[in-house]
């Protein structure tokens, strides 16, 4: 599997355009890996700053940046991975009182539903499914194995 990645000259634009302050945007990158061009997500990501802890500045930094993946995805899968991403951060920054953040990812959507077909970001598409779950057993768990000690 390759890391999840995108263009450092074309997020560097989606920062600018979605209001990143420039402080935000180099700890943003300084978090990722940098190679040939591309910033790559590290397994783990997390801020450990004391200073940086503006919401709005988090959410529109990783909205720019799964927007981005969206952009340059090359698979229907890949663009999956990116949507599912956005609609994340939509919901939550909506629940957190990100009003702003909610309203620019609304129009990104209006924007592409063009591209992705959803008509709308609580939409998905209808797809039927003719073949069982084939994937890693740790993805199946009882939520109750988790209070057994």
């Amino acid at each position: 599997m390759k890391p999840i990645s995108v263009e450092k000259a074309g997020l560097v634009d989606d920062f600018a355009a979605w209001g990143v302050a420039p402080n935000y945007a180099r700890f943003f990158l300084a978090k990722c890996r940098e190679e040939n061009g591309l910033i790559m997500l590290e397994p783990f990501v997390f801020n450990d700053s004391i200073h940086m802890t503006n919401r709005h500045q988090w959410f529109v930094a990783n909205a720019a940046f799964w927007c981005r993946v969206y952009r340059e995805a090359e698979s229907s899968r890949e663009q999956g991975e990116a949507i599912a991403s956005i609609r994340a951060i939509f919901y939550v920054a909506g629940m957190l009182g990100q009003g702003e953040v909610t309203a620019m990812i609304m129009q990104w959507w209006a924007i592409t539903a063009e591209i992705h077909g959803l008509p709308s970001l609580n939409a998905t598409p209808t797809i039927k499914h003719h073949s069982t779950f084939s994937g890693p057993e740790w993805l199946w768990f009882d939520p109750a194995e988790l209070t057994k000690h």
